[in-house]
């Protein structure tokens, strides 16, 4: 069942920003205090990191056996429309955009922030668009449909027909 590794330093990377974005976020913690604790920021990130799991499991358990840590396009791989694939094209990036800005605001740490913005957003992002690529080269003309009719992640909120 499994398939060829697309790119395979993309693992790699989103390892290693991740892992540093947890090492912040861990220090964080330990600079909580009476002054730093805000509430209404925390309970945001809080409500944040919870909608990702839940977001994150949803996209997982839709994918079923194509759910791969790499990019890697599987044998007899379909190209997945349902679930929330049929509201973004990328549900399962967008849950760890969320979770990783969540998690920088439950701790009230602007460095974790800075690195969620401006380095793992943009890491996902460069993965998302390489899967979309091989994703393209796979399912072809049936891809670009789904391309046209779904958004990459922003959801639609209202639909004009």
């Amino acid at each position: 069942m499994a398939g060829e590794i697309q790119i395979p330093y993309s693992l790699p990377l989103i390892i290693a920003v991740y892992v540093s974005l947890y090492l912040v976020v861990f220090y964080g913690c330990f600079r909580l205090d009476e002054q730093s604790f805000r509430r209404p920021i925390v309970m945001t990130g809080t409500i944040l990191v919870i909608t990702s799991v839940i977001g994150r499991n949803w996209a997982i358990k839709t994918l079923g056996v194509f759910h791969s840590i790499h990019i890697e396009i599987r044998n007899k791989h379909d190209l997945i429309q349902s679930g929330p694939y049929k509201y973004v094209r990328n549900p399962y990036y967008l849950s760890n955009i969320i979770e990783a800005i969540g998690l920088a605001l439950m701790v009230g740490s602007r460095l974790a922030l800075y690195i969620s913005v401006l380095v793992y957003v943009p890491v996902l992002v460069h993965r998302m668009l390489l899967e979309e690529k091989s994703l393209s080269q796979k399912f072809g003309a049936s891809f670009v449909k789904y391309e046209q009719q779904v958004p990459r992640i922003i959801p639609r909120l209202f639909h004009a027909k």
